[in-house]
């Protein structure tokens, strides 16, 4: 998938660290065999700055975000982002020059669609906190996989995720990016993400890779309707 650039208006900038966002190897456990590694895009300081403005574009402009990341088509898909560009009055909250006006953003599909979600769970998470762990089941297809530009292995871990440990993803998406509390919430996971992700399947996603997933994952079984286990 192409990369997206956004231009924001910006009013506040303050300084912000970097954090190393590697994690390491997990081999998955479910699903039919396969020898195949998936990875995610790196990330950067950037990160924790693009959530916020994501979740003041959510405020401002719910129902058509809503319209994004619910879109089953790739028309409908980019009719939604476009009500990203152009949103002023967002904090930031980042390093950026004194003298800069516009700030561009550059970032992957599953990045983007993941800050999407994080910003609806954040913001209804009582829906998300009502949902209690299902069973697990041997497989997991949804239709909004072909949507999010993820190797379909890390889409169904995070699907997987969702319904038998919805509570560990709403204890990651209360952490700060790059955190040390982040990391933690990553480590209270693995059993989940072992036995979700499938067998053969090498996973080498950095933080913000899971982060965004799991988040997505979590958004679709929280706003969309359920689905039978196939």
């Amino acid at each position: 998938m192409s990369a997206l650039a956004i231009a924001l208006s910006l009013l506040l900038a303050a300084p912000q660290g970097t954090q190393d966002l590697t994690e390491g190897a997990r081999t998955g456990s479910r699903l039919d065999p396969a020898t195949r590694a998936t990875t995610n895009a790196d990330t950067s300081q950037r990160d924790a700055a693009m959530l916020r403005f994501v979740e003041c574009a959510v405020s401002r402009r719910e129902g058509k975000l809503r319209d994004m990341i619910d879109a089953r088509t790739e028309q409908g898909y980019q009719k939604g982002l476009d009500a990203l560009s152009g949103v002023q009055r967002c904090s930031l909250d980042a390093y950026i020059s004194q003298d800069a006006t516009v700030v561009s953003f550059g970032t992957e599909r599953g990045t983007m669609r993941g800050f999407v979600a994080e910003a609806f769970v954040r913001k209804y998470s009582k829906r998300a906190e009502a949902l209690a762990p299902l069973p697990l089941q041997r497989t997991y297809s949804r239709d909004w996989f072909e949507m999010t530009g993820r190797a379909r292995p890390i889409d169904e871990m995070a699907t997987c995720v969702a319904e038998t440990n919805p509570a560990g993803i709403l204890a990651l998406l209360k952490t700060g990016i790059g955190s040390a509390e982040e990391k933690a919430a990553i480590g209270a996971l693995s059993p989940s993400l072992g036995a979700c992700l499938a067998t053969g399947y090498k996973l080498n996603a950095n933080r913000l890779g899971l982060r965004t997933a799991l988040a997505e994952g979590l958004y679709h079984r929280a706003f969309d309707a359920p689905e039978t286990a196939k």
